[in-house]
């Protein structure tokens, strides 16, 4: 790679060597320590590649041989400057091209964050920001030792941080503790639990307080299940003192979920005529260009695309985002829905009510989905029997005799 671009560099030639010595002029070549190279042998000749202080040194091998040599072909820089030495325009634009990259490249224009899952992009973004440091900002005026050590202060959950800036990209990676790194104040303060929900009672634990209620049981919401209420009795089994604590213990019940949702029977479907848009998406720092090929029909239009932040090299970003686009025409019309279409309709409905119930922690045990018609409607009636902790803290207010 070296070699070939020092050859650019000062200039090589193509040349046809022709005549009856060609080979004793190689061996003079070789044996002078002339770089030749790319040897294609032709009918009575021989074609190769030599640099230019290489070709100036031929003349006495030239004569000794008796060959004859004719230059095909210039190239390298040297070359390409003086067959374009009058457009001016040519070069003022590369030197403007590399000017401007030369600028861009003393500023920020990609923040990239490895390690943070407790705090979002967002949230540190949003910090950096009330630093000063932002896409934009000069290279310079970011210390890399000032930026770790404030981070490690305003988020006491990151341990570990490490800023660096490559190219036009500032890198920060961070570690987060897994322990909590603060110990929540324990509060004593008196409570009861009662029921979130309505449901029969499966199995309680019972860790602190009175239990109010017992396996089979059915509550209601807002029910006691644990009293923090607790009576002192003597030997003789006289109440002697009432004392409040905080109620702590684990309620389980078998509850119910249901949901209702109304499909129409006439739905608005799309078409897609097959048509289709191309174009492309431009934005320079606040400047913006949007291009798409002509429409021809009268449809309305989906249109996908993803952005990208252009990047010359690695870490050497520029403000400069592109996205290709592609609009496929579609027209709306009304489409009857036939029932085998509404049970169709109401799967991922029922999968996704499911699929929020186990977010919660709520085990299902039975479910169920059932479909019928009422008029212009096709009803989804679903149902989910499930078994989950329903205790709720409700606040005692201890009366001041009873202290």
């Amino acid at each position: 790679m070296q070699k070939a671009w020092s050859r650019n560099r000062t200039g090589y030639l193509r040349v046809r060597i022709s005549g009856y010595s060609t080979e004793r002029f190689l061996n003079l070549c070789s044996a002078n320590e002339m770089d030749i190279w790319e040897l294609s042998p032709e009918q009575d000749a021989v074609v190769c590649s030599m640099t230019v202080p290489v070709f100036r040194r031929l003349k006495p091998l030239v004569r000794k041989s008796g060959v004859k040599v004719r230059i095909l072909g210039r190239y390298g820089v040297p070359f390409f400057i003086a067959g374009n030495r009058k457009r001016q325009g040519l070069f003022a634009g590369g030197a403007a091209f590399f000017l401007i990259l030369y600028i861009l490249s003393l500023f920020v224009w990609n923040i990239t964050f490895e390690g943070n899952s407790r705090y979002s992009r967002d949230t540190l973004l949003d910090y950096l920001d009330t630093l000063g440091v932002r896409y934009g900002m000069r290279k310079s005026g970011i210390s890399c030792e000032d930026l770790e050590e404030s981070i490690r202060s305003a988020f006491p959950e990151i341990t570990w941080v490490s800023a660096s800036v490559s190219g036009t990209r500032l890198f920060v990676r961070v570690k987060e503790n897994e322990a909590l790194s603060v110990i929540p104040e324990q509060d004593d303060s008196p409570r009861d639990l009662v029921a979130g929900r309505a449901g029969t009672v499966t199995r309680m634990v019972v860790r602190r307080g009175r239990a109010a209620v017992s396996a089979g049981d059915q509550v209601e919401k807002g029910q006691l299940l644990i009293s923090s209420e607790l009576s002192v009795t003597d030997d003789s089994g006289q109440v002697v003192r009432t004392m409040y604590v905080r109620g702590d213990g684990d309620v389980y019940a078998r509850t119910r979920y249901t949901y209702r949702k109304i499909l129409p029977v006439i739905r608005e479907a799309k078409s897609f005529t097959g048509r289709k848009r191309y174009g492309f998406f431009l934005q320079a720092g606040p400047f913006r260009i949007r291009l798409l090929t002509p429409s021809s029909g009268k449809g309305s239009w989906d249109y996908l695309s993803e952005s990208r932040q252009l990047c010359l090299f690695q870490d050497f970003y520029l403000p400069v985002y592109g996205a290709w686009i592609v609009g496929e025409e579609y027209e709306l019309y009304g489409k009857f829905c036939t029932e085998m279409e509404a049970k169709a309709l109401s799967e991922p409905i029922h999968s996704q009510y499911l699929e929020n119930l186990m977010e919660k922690g709520v085990h299902i045990i039975e479910n169920d989905v059932k479909i019928h018609r009422d008029g212009l409607s096709f009803i989804v009636e679903g149902t989910a029997d499930c078994e989950e902790e329903i205790t709720e803290a409700r606040t005692v207010e201890v009366p001041a005799s009873k202290e």
